[in-house]
């Protein structure tokens, strides 16, 4: 089969390496995927970049968190699951190749009518800003939420989810005004473009210098401290992660009963394996077209290369995902 696999750790996409490796087979409680897309996500800039849970001695690697397409076999022991169904997974390494392994536990059906880019685009995006959101955010209905990088994967899915949760209002960042417009038309109640607006001033400007009661934050950097900045007494900023500058190892201390936590959804999954189930509401959002998942771009698994450079390149709104054929 063909697949995409990193043999040394490096800055460029010439690390990912288009070649033909043996197919895998399913283990006990395992299935063996026909892959049909896989979704890009910045981990996999920093797994290639060797700085994501992955050491030197465990390449060759084939990079992918998550992936859509259909159950070719399964495992002593599975039997949640037949030949021919179609599926998502997160097993968080193998996606980017013809046929994938997934344990069982991490891949939930996938219903009728949903295409597979948009399906394999799912499991990080609305897992990471649900929970984000709910858990460490404590995000309640009537309050003011702020999402960073609206136009991101996880931030067009958390301007959505904000508002089924019951957000009074929905405030985004985005750079340029035909991003902030298409965050609109999502739901978000506000769009800042960044580019010629500061959007701490905009923030205390439109809350009466109030603030927000959740900010989600994926920047870091300056855009992080400021962020702190707009919190309203009692406000909680969800860090998941600096995409362009760096963030605390210790979150800063708050007044007000403000407070600032680091998100990671692996992390989560891994204390709470159970609520990856969490999938089957958003498929059901999805279906009743209370939730979109934009998909940037589809490029062949063959041209992977030019698809991380496109979602490097930070031009993109939403997701970035491969195709198999």
């Amino acid at each position: 089969m063909k697949a995409i696999r990193i043999h040394r750790f490096g800055p460029g996409e010439d690390v990912l390496q288009y070649e033909e490796v043996p197919k895998p087979s399913a283990g006990a409680g395992e299935l063996l995927v026909k892959v049909e897309a896989a979704a890009l996500n910045r981990a996999d800039l920093s797994l290639r970049r060797g700085t994501y849970r992955v050491a030197p001695e465990d390449l060759p690697i084939i990079p992918g968190r998550e992936f859509a397409g259909r159950v070719e076999s399964a495992g002593p022991g599975v039997s949640d699951f037949r030949a021919g169904q179609p599926v998502v997974a997160y097993p968080t390494k193998g996606g980017y190749a013809e046929y994938a392994v997934t344990k069982a536990a991490l891949a939930r059906p996938v219903p009728d009518g949903i295409e597979p880019a948009v399906a394999a685009a799912v499991p990080t995006v609305c897992l990471t800003a649900w929970f984000a959101l709910l858990e460490d955010g404590a995000l309640k209905p009537g309050e003011n939420v702020l999402i960073q990088a609206g136009s991101s994967g996880v931030g067009h899915v958390a301007v959505q989810l904000a508002a089924v949760v019951g957000a009074a209002r929905v405030f985004t960042t985005s750079g340029g005004a035909q991003k902030c417009a298409r965050l609109r038309e999502l739901g978000a109640d506000e769009a800042i473009d960044y580019t010629s607006r500061d959007f701490r001033q905009e923030i205390m400007k439109m809350t009466s210098a109030r603030g927000v009661d959740v900010v989600l934050e994926m920047v870091g950097g300056d855009i992080y401290t400021k962020s702190l900045e707009v919190l309203a007494p009692g406000g909680r900023l969800v860090s998941i992660g600096g995409a362009v500058g760096p963030i605390p190892d210790k979150p800063p201390e708050l007044t007000d009963g403000r407070k600032a936590t680091r998100f990671s959804i692996t992390n989560y999954l891994n204390a709470h394996p159970e609520r990856f189930k969490q999938l089957d509401t958003f498929f059901d959002l999805i279906r009743q077209q209370k939730l979109r998942i934009v998909i940037d771009r589809v490029f062949p698994l063959s041209e992977t290369r030019a698809a991380q450079r496109h979602l490097e390149g930070r031009d993109h709104f939403g997701k970035v995902v491969l195709a198999m054929t």
